[in-house]
């Protein structure tokens, strides 16, 4: 039984850390989305004031306690009159969110 517990216990710090490898990938893809296609607007990286003032930058939009996976999916997902029509690729959409995501202060 001892065993069984040790394998378990590895086995999820062995996803964990895909996991969190995984994160880690699709946040760097995320930045590099974010500096070709909003950069002329947002400030993509913390410590960067905005283009164009009227644009939050990408981290107050992280530090929103409404910012959460589902809400910048749903965003991101929709037209806005204030910003560009893209149509963006589901999986970027994912990166693009694990990017802000990542920016998001620690408590």
């Amino acid at each position: 039984m001892r065993h069984s517990t040790v394998r378990s216990h590895l086995a999820i710090g062995a996803l964990l850390g895909c996991c969190i490898a995984g994160n880690a990938v699709a946040a760097s893809r995320g930045e590099g989305l974010a500096q070709q296609w909003c950069s002329q607007c947002h400030a993509v990286s913390p410590g960067q004031q905005s283009p164009n003032p009227k644009a939050p930058t990408f981290s107050a939009i992280a530090a929103e306690p409404s910012a959460t996976d589902y809400s910048l999916r749903v965003f991101l997902r929709t037209t806005h009159a204030t910003m560009p029509n893209f149509k963006i690729d589901p999986d970027d959409i994912d990166d693009l969110v694990a990017y802000i995501r990542s920016l998001k202060p620690t408590p």
